[in-house]
């Protein structure tokens, strides 16, 4: 009786710890689907953010990654039954849960000067519009993808060479289209879009980042 107890019991424990590794395998899938998915949608909006934020999507895949690989080895290690395996999948989890626990407190403790450092460097870019292809096709992508203008509102747009220039703001930040629809503004500016701008979206991607090591 006592053979069939500890069989049960460790039977209970395997089936418990597939459990556990499979909703680590299903998160790192989720993560690397949403790295590989942000990457191909906003590659040509990343000339228009900093090092920083332009990089989060490849943090992202590569956590993903990680994950996905930690939880492919413990399924080996259980199903083997294999001591030492198990031990280093332990210590494997332990590292990734301490990691959770420090990018949380980080991405908590620094949330507020990172949104002032991507804005910040939002609106330099936003000076160059106009003047760089690159970055003028960005910008428009990201006003016209999330129907935003500035990094803040519209009159972002009046502190910029293109802004004073033309006492306008680009035909983007248009909610619909139409040519030299930006120059308008005294008559028509309800067309324009007053969201926040796409740089936000960035730090959203940062706390989305947090937000999902915690739940794993």
């Amino acid at each position: 009786m006592r053979k069939i107890d500890s069989s049960n019991k460790l039977i209970l424990i395997k089936v418990c710890l597939y459990f556990i590794d499979l909703f680590y395998w299903v998160s790192g899938v989720m993560l690397l689907c949403i790295g590989v998915s942000v990457q191909m949608k906003l590659h040509d909006t990343f000339t228009v953010v900093n090092e920083a934020s332009s990089g989060v999507p490849v943090i992202i895949t590569v956590v993903g990654g990680v994950i996905v690989s930690v939880s492919a080895f413990g399924a080996i290690a259980i199903l083997k039954s294999n001591q030492t395996m198990i031990k280093v999948f332990t210590g494997m989890l332990l590292i990734i849960f301490l990691i959770e626990i420090l990018v949380g407190i980080s991405a908590y403790a620094y949330r507020g000067k990172l949104h002032d450092n991507l804005l910040r460097s939002f609106l330099k870019t936003l000076d160059k519009y106009n003047r760089e292809s690159q970055v003028t096709k960005g910008v428009d992508h990201l006003q016209e993808k999330f129907q935003c203008c500035g990094a803040q509102n519209y009159t972002d747009w009046f502190n910029t060479t293109f802004g004073s220039l033309n006492s306008a703001v680009p035909n983007s930040c248009c909610k619909i289209i139409t040519k030299s629809c930006g120059m308008n503004l005294s008559n028509d500016a309800a067309n324009i879009n007053q969201q926040l701008l796409g740089i936000l979206f960035s730090y959203m991607l940062l706390r989305l980042l947090n937000e999902d090591y915690v739940n794993l």
